[in-house]
């Protein structure tokens, strides 16, 4: 037995080692002589014996107009049918983000006083600097102002 060599495994040094060319020497003719001796040069003219000539589609392809109007009908459907517009999602189980009243960034803090929201100390000097009744306007941005009677 030859001793075990490192490196690169060797190829084959003449064409007539390849595995392609020992399959030709046993078989006597080219891999794809049949094919090349049928003379055909188009595949897709060939008949395909998996494929079924007769079959058509019994499938109509709508157009936008078409399954709208078919939606507003809504008689064809069953009440408990999902269509594009009854579709309802349940609540979501993730807490909804907050956000500065003032810059919009991710709020970590709220004011005790006046309910605002803000991101970080430099925004909460800028908001005990603000006139009175301007953190109710800001609250109103976000549908959470306090109305008093």
């Amino acid at each position: 037995m030859p001793p075990y060599k490192r490196g690169k495994k060797s190829r084959p040094s003449s064409a007539a080692e390849t595995p392609t060319a020992q399959l030709e020497a046993k078989e006597g003719t080219e891999p794809l002589a049949s094919f090349k001796e049928s003379g055909i040069t188009d595949l897709f003219s060939v008949a395909r014996p998996f494929k079924n000539q007769e079959y058509k589609s019994n499938r109509r392809w709508k157009n936008l107009k078409q399954i709208v109007a078919q939606e507003e009908q809504g008689n064809e459907w069953p009440v408990d049918f999902p269509t594009y517009w009854n579709i309802d999602a349940p609540p979501s189980l993730v807490p909804q983000k907050k956000y500065c009243d003032l810059t919009g960034l991710p709020a970590k803090y709220t004011d005790p006083k006046t309910n605002v929201r803000y991101h970080s100390a430099e925004v909460y000097q800028l908001i005990k600097t603000l006139p009175p009744g301007t953190e109710q306007q800001y609250l109103a941005l976000r549908n959470a102002s306090v109305v008093l009677k």
